[in-house]
């Protein structure tokens, strides 16, 4: 790092530059890999415990209770949340094994969650991410119906199944946020922030991974690339991951939601195509939207347009807020002193 590199405050993703010994060619390579070896471990431990549960309950049929993808299951909806959720130890392995670094640096250029920020900002994060969410229903509302519903599916989901969906989306959606932006955001950015000091190609080939294991098709594609945009933009802009986590958790919770309450409608084929954007990569949930359908491609392309424009108008808020320009994040002093490093 040059001295006048040095002098300038650090943005989000360059935090893994603070040290030397963090920033080490092989140190990128080795975080990531820690990390999604740590979730493919714990991921099958998950799958196979679900399984043998299943396995063992009288009259449930594992193969559709796994992978039927139905936002009216407890099982499916529960399975794919726990699953999102466990990127976040995957994501804290990955930086403190394979990168030697705190964790707490992933959180924001502060090290620590900044309040300050969430509570000038939540408002306009969680009022823009449901106008997103509505958005999304409207337009397959208007586009006409949604897919034809499963009749086994939907024989099997009375009012006690949906109010089961929602518990679980309230209690676990938390969790998947979090899991999601650390890793497939904050981790990602940071390492290849160590070798680039642009953030344009970091935050493009986090929109990158959010395509592994999602339904490639254009209702689902266009909305999870806008959704993996828009957080990474905001995790540099804004010098960390609060405003990413929140925004992801308010889309998912109500995305969700509105699924589960309006599946087979033209409104909830719509909003799915937005909840199949915002589950976790390679999860039943991340394909719900029906490709086949025009509510599904209205709501899509909708909620992918107004997830973007909201983030711009994130930044100019945060960019006033803080006295800078558009395209110039918030980082971290020169003069801040730098964490210790942490011991193998």
């Amino acid at each position: 790092m040059s001295a006048t590199e040095a002098a300038r405050p650090a943005a989000y993703h360059r935090l893994a530059t603070l040290r030397p010994a963090w920033s080490s060619w092989p140190k990128p390579l080795l975080t990531l890999a820690a990390a999604f070896i740590a979730y493919v471990v714990l991921a099958s431990v998950l799958l196979v415990l679900t399984i043998l549960v299943l396995a063992l309950a009288p009259g449930v049929n594992v193969a559709i209770g796994v992978t039927s993808g139905d936002p009216t299951s407890p099982l499916d909806v529960g399975l794919a949340l726990a699953m999102g959720a466990l990127w976040w130890p995957a994501g804290l392995i990955g930086v403190r094994v394979g990168g030697w670094r705190p964790p707490r640096l992933t959180w924001s250029v502060a090290a620590r969650v900044r309040r300050e920020l969430l509570r000038s900002m939540t408002a306009h994060v969680m009022i823009g991410g449901l106008v997103v969410v509505a958005l999304a229903a409207l337009a397959g509302l208007l586009a006409g119906p949604g897919a034809a519903p499963d009749p086994a599916a939907d024989g099997g989901a009375g009012v006690l199944s949906r109010l089961l969906v929602i518990l679980l989306v309230l209690v676990l959606a938390p969790l998947q946020a979090l899991g999601l932006e650390l890793t497939l955001r904050g981790v990602v950015l940071q390492a290849l922030g160590t070798w680039l000091r642009s953030p344009v190609v970091p935050i493009l080939v986090t929109a990158a991974f959010a395509l592994i294991g999602r339904q490639l098709t254009p209702a689902v594609v266009i909305p999870a690339l806008a959704v993996a945009l828009a957080a990474a933009v905001l995790a540099w802009k804004t010098g960390g991951l609060e405003l990413p986590i929140l925004l992801t958790l308010t889309l998912t919770v109500a995305a969700m939601i509105v699924s589960a309450l309006t599946a087979g409608t033209g409104a909830g084929t719509g909003v799915s195509a937005l909840g199949a954007a915002v589950a976790a990569p390679g999860t039943s949930a991340a394909a719900l939207a029906a490709p086949e359908a025009a509510a599904a491609w209205a709501g899509g392309v909708v909620s992918a347009v107004a997830l973007l424009a909201l983030t711009v108008v994130i930044m100019v808020v945060v960019s006033r807020r803080e006295g800078l320009r558009l395209l110039q994040p918030v980082g971290r002093p020169a003069a801040e002193p730098v964490p210790e490093p942490v011991p193998f």
